[in-house]
């Protein structure tokens, strides 16, 4: 009997212990959730190809790189290297995935929507998620073309672009 009662001792301690052990587990890789609102520049370039879609229609896909400069954080960073690829319509508008990393690995993923892809149409688009410490941030962005230039040869034109008034908000939870 004297056994047994050591044994539920024994075994009430080891489970009291992998219980704490849980709780302050969870407890230190807890966070709060960061809220906030960002601005800044976002300065990009790459190409554009005209996909053939009839004589009334302009069709192309383009794919940027670029440089995003926050004036505020999001995670605890300003800076990112951006990469867009794309899909534009004359008859549509313009939609496009974009990735903005922070050179330290962490990634923010964006859905972007606008008219055309040309100097002062707005750009609006959504935070749809993000990878390692940014995983689960959602959000919204707008901002304006300020310039859009474009370079042609033949099927294939080099793009260049700058937004003015970036301007953006997001939660991570």
């Amino acid at each position: 009997m004297y056994n047994k009662i050591l044994s539920l001792n024994w075994w009430s301690r080891v489970i009291s212990l992998v219980v704490l052990l849980l709780v302050f587990d969870f407890q230190a890789e807890g966070r709060a959730a960061e809220t906030g609102e960002f601005s800044g520049t976002w300065i990009a370039n790459g190409t554009r190809e005209v996909f053939p879609f009839g004589a009334e229609r302009n069709v192309y896909t383009f794919n940027l790189t670029g440089h995003v400069n926050l004036q505020t954080t999001i995670g605890q960073k300003k800076d990112y290297w951006s990469t867009c690829v794309g899909l534009s319509d004359s008859f549509t508008g313009t939609v496009a995935r974009c990735v903005w990393q922070d050179l330290d690995g962490p990634e923010v993923y964006i859905t972007l929507q606008s008219d055309q892809m040309q100097e002062d149409n707005i750009v609006t688009g959504n935070i749809i998620g993000g990878s390692m410490h940014l995983q689960g941030i959602q959000g919204a962005l707008s901002f304006k073309w300020s310039s859009v230039t474009f370079q042609k040869d033949g099927k294939k034109a080099t793009v260049t672009g700058q937004a003015a008034d970036l301007v953006g908000s997001y939660q991570i939870p």
